[in-house]
């Protein structure tokens, strides 16, 4: 089932790789977790074959994890994927075909490498694109910060699943058919609308359908929605055998395989690791058994179990990976409830500072579902009130900015009013100060902040001043080049967004002091403030 992709506000129908070329040969094509981008890009390796004269090669990125930085590059992953496939050339014979412009290169999952081998990637695939213009690159990521330097990219994002495609979906899915028939009925009539955020994702939509067999109703939130998926899949019947259940192996309970699954989930997390050889998962497995000491299993039937039984990781070829990066995610935030404040705190203050995720990812979300206020008070707040101080002291400006951001770069999106796009330009500030500018989002996005799709005529206007000399810089335009262009006072209200979300932030921080129930002492006096 082909999922759309919205490029400047106009949706490309991905049936055919040749809709997507023709809106540029260099696309990043965005999308959060189980919307299908890796499907897509199969379908698109597929489609290339079939449909054009171009030599399609295919790269999950998450394959250079294993290499060592120094080892990287992607001209010699792409001249070894041809020979691995039959494609003898000699070196000069690829050199000629890439100068050419004879492949479609799709290089799938730029969100999955560690962050070591993020920035090495970036610079590889920037430089290889401009040595050889002529042929297309797609890349498929979850939406990153790392993205906004890489001018010569146009971004495309998936676009969720409509009604219709989800019944479609549904039918196409083999399983048993009266099941299908009830759920695609219900989906139809009311589940579809109600559990939009779900049913409009592939995967989810998927695991709805388990999770409706087995307890004939779907959960409102997305935590309890995942425990229950847990619990389907580790209950879970086989569908061709009636009422089989599948052994568990290692004779553990639902609970206890969960907190040994969870840990292995909060320590790949914080690693950055979303493929594992064999050997590093008994690792993480040995270390699993020396944490729950009283837990009797061997690494053996854990091993089978994840892979055959609960089917939480995936075997693929020599590799292992979830099966979704959102369970890991879902996990980890569980594992990291059970931790002291103390060791929260430290951990994800230092975590907001190294990871390039943090603020896209389902973890924090998931957390701050589990305990909003510990997320709040230990970890973001703290964060938020260095901001509040500088705020204080030097007010709304550049010498404030300048502490969490690079510059500014011109944004432009659009809209739908009436079934009409409207196109918006703004200014976005690119991020320097990554602690202080994720709590500053987390704080906002988790807590229900208002965001204002209106712009202001001033946006505009320093948009399009800063257009013109874009393409001066390769990341983003220094403050002190933006102020000769638009003007200080332009430019900082033209940015009198960001100012909105620091005092809302400000706002939430004074309103915690004052609910403050550290010093009370009596079981009364607290359970007036609870």
């Amino acid at each position: 089932e082909c999922i759309g992709i919205n490029y400047n506000g106009k949706t490309i129908d991905t049936n055919s790789i040749k809709n997507v070329l023709s809106a540029g040969k260099k696309m990043l094509i965005t999308g959060s977790g189980g919307t299908g981008k890796s499907i897509l890009f199969k379908h698109l390796y597929l489609d290339t074959i079939k449909s054009t004269e171009y030599i399609p090669i295919m790269i999950e990125l998450r394959g250079f994890n294993a290499m060592e930085s120094k080892d990287i590059s992607l001209q010699e992953t792409i001249y070894q994927t041809l020979i691995n496939n039959g494609f003898a050339l000699e070196k000069e014979y690829f050199e000629y075909s890439m100068q050419e412009g004879g492949y479609v290169i799709l290089l799938d999952g730029f969100d999955e490498l560690n962050r070591d081998k993020a920035g090495t990637l970036s610079s590889d695939i920037k430089d290889l694109s401009c040595k050889y213009p002529k042929n297309s690159y797609l890349i498929s990521s979850r939406p990153s910060e790392e993205f906004i330097g890489w001018n010569d990219f146009a971004e495309a994002q998936t676009i969720p699943l409509s009604k219709d495609q989800a019944i479609n979906l549904i039918n196409k899915i083999e399983f048993d058919e009266s099941i299908k028939s009830v759920f695609a009925k219900e989906l139809e009539t009311n589940l579809f609308k109600k559990y939009k955020s779900f049913a409009s994702n592939p995967l989810l939509l998927n695991i709805m359908l388990l999770t409706f067999n087995n307890h004939a109703g779907i959960p409102d939130k997305l935590n309890d929605f995942y425990e229950q998926a847990f619990v389907t899949l580790f209950n879970m019947h086989d569908a061709t055998k009636d009422a089989y259940v599948r052994d568990i192996r290692t004779k553990l309970g639902c609970e206890d395989f969960k907190s040994v699954f969870a840990y292995i989930c909060f320590k790949s997390y914080f690693s950055s690791e979303y493929e594992f050889t064999e050997a590093k998962l008994r690792n993480y497995l040995l270390q699993s058994k020396e944490k729950f000491g009283n837990f009797k299993f061997t690494v053996d039937d854990f091993l089978e179990d994840l892979t055959s039984s609960v089917c939480m990781i995936v075997k693929d070829g020599l590799s292992y990976h979830f099966s979704h990066r959102s369970f890991q995610e879902y996990f980890a935030a569980w594992y990291t409830c059970k931790l002291p404040d103390e060791t929260q705190s430290k951990l994800l203050s230092s975590w907001l500072k190294e990871s390039n995720t943090a603020a896209n990812d389902l973890y924090f979300t998931m957390l701050f579902n589990m305990q909003s206020e510990k997320v709040n008070t230990i970890i973001l707040f703290p964060i938020i009130e260095t901001i509040q101080k500088a705020y204080i002291e030097k007010g709304f400006g550049v010498p404030l900015l300048s502490d969490i951001f690079e510059g500014v770069s011109p944004s432009l999106s659009y809209k739908n009013e009436h079934n009409k796009l409207i196109e918006q330009k703004s200014v976005s500030l690119s991020i320097k100060n990554r602690q202080k500018c994720y709590a500053m989002r987390l704080t906002c996005h988790l807590n229900g902040y208002a965001y204002s799709s209106k712009i202001e005529d001033i946006e505009e206007k320093v948009y399009d001043s800063l257009k013109k000399i874009e393409q001066n810089y390769k990341d983003c335009i220094p403050f002190d080049v933006a102020i000769k262009a638009v003007g200080e006072n332009e430019l900082i209200s033209a940015l009198k967004w960001f100012e909105k979300q620091i005092v809302f932030s400000i706002e939430l921080v004074e309103r915690n002091k004052k609910n403050d129930i550290g010093k009370k002492r009596k079981v009364a006096s607290i359970l007036e403030e609870l």
